[in-house]
C-alpha cells in the first residue's frame, strides 16, 4: 500500500488562492452563457476565461515544493492580465476580480511586488479606457484603482500582523516547550532521587487523586508505580497481628481528606508475607490559588528499630529479673551481719556500705522492670525523673567514701573538695548513680600511685562537679565517641573489664536533668569529667544578694 502524498502548507495556500479566483470566473462564465451568450463571441473574453482555467490547471499540477520560492509570483500577474481580458470593452464591471491577485500580492509578497501588481492593473485599466468600447470614465478607473490599492495595502498590513503574531506564538511556543522540557527533566531527576531513598513518598491532593509515589512506597504497599491510583495490596493494621484499619481511617485516605499528622505508627502485612512497622507523617505543601491542596506522605520503615527496642527491653527485663534474687540474698546477709553486736566498727562500716550499694542496685533493677522505664540506645533511663531541691554535697561525700576502699586497695588516693551546700533540683538516686559511675571509672583506670580528685562548687548559675584522675587517659580520636553506649577504647580494654554502658547511662541522666557532661583528656596523663547542673532559681538570687 503506497504512502499518502504529503502536501505542504505553502502548496495548499497557492491552490486555495487560485481555486477561489477560478471558481468565481467559472460562475461568471456560466451566468454569461445563460444571460449574455454574445460575450463568448468576443475573443478577449474567451481568451481571458481560458487563461484563468489554464493557470488554475497549472497551479494544481506544478511541483511547487521543488520550484524556486519566487516562481509563484508569475501566477497572480498572469491572473491580472486574464482579468483585464475578461473586463475589456464590457459593461459587466468585471474589474472587481482584480481583488484576487491584488490580495495575493499584498498578503504573500513584499510592497514592491504589490506596487508592480497595481501598476500592471493601472496599465490594463488605461488601455481599456483609451481603446475599449465600454463606457468607462477616468473617474471610474480612478475609483477602481484606488479601491484595489486600499485592498492590497489592507491585505498586506493584515498579513504582516498575522505573521508577527505567528512569530510571537512560535517564540512563545518554543519558550513554553523549553519550560515544559525543563520541568519534565526536573521532575524526572526528582523521581530518580526519591526512588533511591529508603523512605516511602507519596503526593496526594484533597480531590482524592494520587499524583505520584516513589519506588519504596510502591514496594511497601504493593502498588504499581505507573498506576498510583490503584488500591494498595498491603493492608494497614492497628497493631502487630491486630485488626485491619478501616479504609476510611488509613493514612492515605486521611491525607486525601487534608489531615496532617506526625509519626503515626501503623503495621502492614506485605504481599510477600512480612509484617512491617511503619512511621507515617503527613505534611501540607504550599499550593497556588488555582491548585488543589497537596499533602506529602512520608513513610519510614522502622521495623528494625522497633525489633531492636523490643530485644533490648527483653534483655533488660531478663537481666533485672535475674539480678533481683542474688541482690536480695546479699541484702539479707548484710542485715543479719549488722545485727551482730560483737562486730567491730570497721566491719559495721563495710557491711553498711555493702548494704547501701545492694539496695541501690535492687532499686535500679526494679525500675528497669517498672512501667516508667524506657530503653534508648542500649541504656535504660526513666522517662521522667522525680526531682526535688537537693543538697548534692552529702550525696557526693557518700559516693566518694564508697570508693575510697577500692582506691586504697590499688594504692590510688581518692580526695574530695567541696564548698559547703550545693543545691540543685534533681532526682537524688539518679545523681548518685552519676557520681558512682564517674568515680568508679576514675579509680578503675588509674594506676598504682595515682590520684582521683573530686571537687564541687558554684560557677555562675551552675553547680559544677569535677572528677579528675591521673589514669590512662583517652586518645584524641576516641574523645568524640567516649560517651557512646558500648564504646570502649583499646587502652581501656587492656586495663580493665567492662561493657561500655556506664558513661552512656551517665550522660542520659545528666541530660534528663538539663545538665551537661563534658570530658577533657590527655592520653597517658589523665582525664577530667565535668558535670554541670543548673542551680535552683532561689539559690541564684541568694548568691547574688550575698
Amino acid at each position: 500500500m503506497s504512502a499518502p502524498i504529503q502536501i505542504s502548507g505553502r502548496t495548499r495556500s497557492i491552490w486555495l488562492t487560485q481555486l477561489s479566483l477560478a471558481g468565481a470566473v467559472v460562475v461568471i462564465a456560466l451566468m454569461v452563457m445563460v444571460l449574455a451568450p454574445a460575450l463568448f463571441g468576443q475573443p478577449h473574453f474567451l481568451v481571458g476565461t481560458a487563461l484563468v482555467l489554464a493557470l488554475t490547471t497549472f497551479t494544481i499540477g506544478a511541483p511547487w515544493a521543488r520550484m524556486p520560492k519566487n516562481a509563484v509570483i508569475a501566477i497572480p500577474f498572469l491572473d491580472a492580465i486574464a482579468i483585464g481580458l475578461l473586463s475589456y470593452s464590457t459593461d459587466l464591471r468585471l474589474g472587481f476580480l482584480w481583488a484576487f491577485p491584488v490580495m495575493w500580492a499584498g498578503m504573500h509578497f513584499r510592497v514592491p511586488v504589490l506596487a508592480a501588481m497595481l501598476g500592471v492593473i493601472g496599465v490594463l485599466i488605461g488601455f481599456d479606457l483609451f481603446y475599449g468600447s465600454a463606457s468607462n470614465t477616468a473617474l471610474r478607473a480612478f475609483v477602481v484603482l484606488s479601491t484595489l490599492s486600499f485592498i492590497g495595502i489592507t491585505a498586506h498590513l493584515a498579513m504582516r500582523q498575522v505573521r508577527a503574531s505567528r512569530r510571537l506564538m512560535v517564540r512563545q511556543s518554543r519558550r513554553l516547550h523549553a519550560t515544559v522540557e525543563r520541568r519534565s527533566e526536573q521532575e524526572r531527576r526528582t523521581n530518580e532521587i526519591l526512588n533511591v531513598v529508603d523512605i516511602g513518598v507519596a503526593r496526594v491532593t484533597t480531590s482524592s487523586s494520587t499524583l505520584s509515589i516513589n519506588s519504596t512506597y510502591a514496594r511497601l504497599y504493593g502498588i504499581d508505580p505507573r498506576d498510583p491510583e490503584q488500591p494498595a495490596r498491603s493492608v494497614e493494621y492497628s497493631g502487630y497481628r491486630g485488626m485491619p484499619v478501616p479504609p476510611s481511617d488509613r493514612t492515605l485516605a486521611r491525607a486525601r481528606r487534608g489531615e496532617t499528622f506526625h509519626d503515626q505508627r501503623v503495621w502492614i502485612y506485605t504481599i510477600d508475607g512480612q509484617w512491617r512497622t511503619l512511621s507515617v507523617t503527613a505534611k501540607r505543601l504550599r499550593s497556588s490559588a488555582h491548585e488543589d491542596e497537596t499533602i506529602l506522605l512520608l513513610v519510614h520503615d522502622v521495623t528494625a528499630v522497633v525489633q531492636a527496642q523490643r530485644d533490648r527491653e527483653r534483655l533488660a527485663a531478663i537481666a533485672s529479673h535475674e539480678l533481683r534474687h542474688p541482690l536480695t540474698v546479699m541484702i539479707g546477709t548484710a542485715e543479719l551481719a549488722l545485727e551482730d553486736e560483737a562486730m567491730s566498727p570497721k566491719a559495721v562500716e563495710r557491711f553498711q556500705k555493702l548494704l547501701d550499694a545492694s539496695e541501690r542496685m535492687l532499686e535500679m533493677t526494679q525500675q528497669m522492670l517498672g512501667p516508667r522505664s524506657a530503653v534508648r540506645s542500649g541504656t535504660v533511663v526513666e522517662d521522667a525523673c522525680p526531682r526535688e531541691e537537693t543538697d548534692l554535697t552529702p550525696i557526693l561525700v557518700d559516693s566518694v567514701a564508697s570508693y575510697e576502699q577500692a582506691g586504697h586497695a590499688k594504692d590510688v588516693r581518692v580526695s574530695l573538695s567541696t564548698s559547703g551546700r550545693l543545691a540543685a533540683v534533681v532526682d537524688g538516686f539518679r545523681i548518685r548513680q552519676v557520681f558512682d559511675n564517674l568515680v568508679s571509672n576514675a579509680v578503675k583506670y588509674t594506676r598504682a600511685g595515682g590520684t582521683v580528685d573530686v571537687s564541687a562548687g558554684r560557677e555562675g548559675d551552675d553547680v559544677v562537679i569535677s572528677i579528675a584522675d591521673t589514669g590512662i587517659g583517652i586518645a584524641p580520636e576516641d574523645l568524640p565517641r567516649v560517651l557512646t553506649p558500648y564504646f570502649r577504647t583499646a587502652e581501656a580494654k587492656k586495663t580493665a573489664g567492662g561493657t561500655g554502658l556506664g558513661l552512656g547511662i551517665t550522660q542520659e541522666i545528666v541530660h534528663a536533668h538539663d545538665g551537661v557532661l563534658s570530658v577533657d583528656s590527655v592520653l597517658g596523663e589523665g582525664t577530667v569529667f565535668t558535670v554541670r547542673l543548673p542551680a535552683p532559681t532561689d539559690a541564684r538570687g541568694s548568691e547574688g544578694t550575698a
